[in-house]
Formats: C-alpha cells, structure tokens, sequence
C-alpha cells in the first residue's frame, strides 16, 4: 500500500517551491562577471532612457530590456524595505546566470543595472560583485511628481481636484525621501552625479561621466532612436516642460510649496522648483 505524504511535509515542500520562486539559484560561471554599474536613481526619472543609450555602445548590456535586473529575483523585485532580508547567492547566481547567457558573443564587459530600489541596500549588492561602480541620477521634482501622477494615479481623467493633490503630495514627498538616501550616497562615497536635464540637453556628457567614474571606454551610438515604456521610439529629448504642462497652476504651486522646506536637497540636485511658477523653467 503507498503511502501518503503528511499535511506537514506537503506544507513543507509548498514552501520550499515558494522560497525557490522568490530567490532562484541558477547555474552559472564564477569567474565570468563583467563591470557592473548601478545608476542609483528614482522612478520616472529618466533612467529607462539613460540605460538603453549607455547600451548602445558595443561592450555595455542591460539584464532585462528595461534595465531592471530586480525583475530576476522576485524577492527583491519592487521591494522598498531596506531592514529586509534577502538571498545574496540567488541574485550573484539570477543575474550572472543572465549574463552570461546575454554575452554569447563575448563583447559585453559592462551591464548597467538601474533598478530604483537598489538604492536601499546598494552596498550590500556591491558586496556581491568583483567589480562596481555608482552614479547618481535625478529629475526635476515638478516634472517628477506630473510623470509619477500620470502613470501611477488609477483613472486619473476621473480624479477631483482634492484627490490629485493627494496624490501629487505623496509623491513629491517620495521624491524627498528617495532623494535624500541619493544625495548621502553620493555624499559619503563622492559618487558621480548626473540628470535627466543634463543627459537630455548633452547626451555625450553622460559618455564623459560614466567614463570618468569607472574607467571604462564606451562608444554609444549619436542621436539613436530609442524605444522607452510604451511610448514611440524616438530621439532624446526633454519631456520635463511638456509634463508640467499637465499640472494646472494651482498643482504645481501645491508642489513647489511642499518642496520649500526642502530647499537644501533640491539645490544639492541643481534643482529650483519655484522657477515653474515664473515660467523660467
């Protein structure tokens, strides 16, 4: 007669499949690693764009198309905590695993990697690695908060007035937030610094950045079309003046009065929220 597995041996083996879902350990080479470089940075602040310039250059690939290797181990994907526990060997093995099997012809020694959660537990993903560099981007914080309402806000067509403020209040306090873990990284470990302003106004100035910080010689493509999110492939451009557009007047004195407080971190990135009010920006 065969017997039957227990309640608590197949709650067991549930859990074990579950915890193998959420940190895989994939086969790979341990000699094989290339360059990484983490673009420490915020959501909807233009990094899609940044990485998939940077991986026009022969010698520099990104782990997934958008430039998010997070979305290889599941239990770190999306994860904000920075007090939370993670597997280190089964993103070494998820993201080795991947580049190696992206680098079939042998070109690729960089892979830049830009997830924005990265910043709360970036030395211990550098830890990880043989070789690391960081750079740190930014937005604008206006044109931040316009990008994040209308991608984030459900049936945003829908929305009062009272309920878009709401939801423009929590974000530009996000971008507070995540900016200052940003501007200490780049504080304490004199990181690089770069922006979506610069790289749109100067995309060859992104080249010089990224060269002088890690020592590596790139040749990206000039003026390449690109495909980000969902829009049309299209050339660099800034899209800050055209996103704030979307902000009555009244929205965006609503942020730039949030952000007042906050003057010395906005400075710190270069940025001058109040100019939007003057039509300078």
């Amino acid at each position: 007669m065969k017997s039957t597995k227990s309640s608590t041996q197949l709650s067991d083996l549930a859990n074990a499949a579950a915890d193998n879902n959420r940190w895989p350990r994939l086969p790979y080479n341990h000699v094989d690693e290339p360059h990484f470089v983490f673009i420490l940075t915020l959501p909807y602040a233009g990094s899609t764009i940044i990485a998939k310039y940077l991986a026009t250059s022969p010698n520099i690939g990104l782990l997934r198309k958008n430039g998010e290797g997070q979305q290889l181990v599941p239990g770190i994907a999306r994860n904000w905590n920075s007090n939370a526990t993670f597997d280190g060997e089964s993103i070494r093995s998820a993201w080795l695993n991947r580049y190696q099997e992206i680098n079939h012809n042998g070109r690729l020694e960089i892979i830049v990697e830009k997830s924005p959660p990265n910043m709360v537990r970036i030395d211990a993903l550098r830890s990880l690695f043989s070789r690391t560099t960081c750079v740190v981007n930014n937005r604008d914080p206006v044109a931040f908060c316009s990008s994040t309402l209308f991608r984030n806000a459900p049936n945003i067509e829908k929305l009062g007035d009272a309920d878009r403020l709401q939801y423009l209040q929590k974000f530009a306090m996000a971008w507070v937030t995540r900016s200052k873990t940003l501007k200490r990284l780049a504080s304490a470990q004199s990181l690089m610094t770069c922006s979506y302003e610069q790289f749109c106004e100067l995309p060859e100035s992104l080249k010089t950045i990224f060269e002088k910080a890690t020592g590596e010689a790139i040749n990206p493509k000039k003026d390449p079309l690109l495909q980000i999110k969902d829009y049309p492939r299209s050339r660099i451009e800034n899209k800050n003046r055209e996103q704030v557009a979307r902000l009555s007047e009244t929205e965006i004195e609503f942020v730039v009065k949030i952000l007042h407080p906050h003057s010395a971190l906005t400075s710190f990135f270069g940025y001058t929220p109040e100019s939007w009010l003057l039509g300078t920006e």
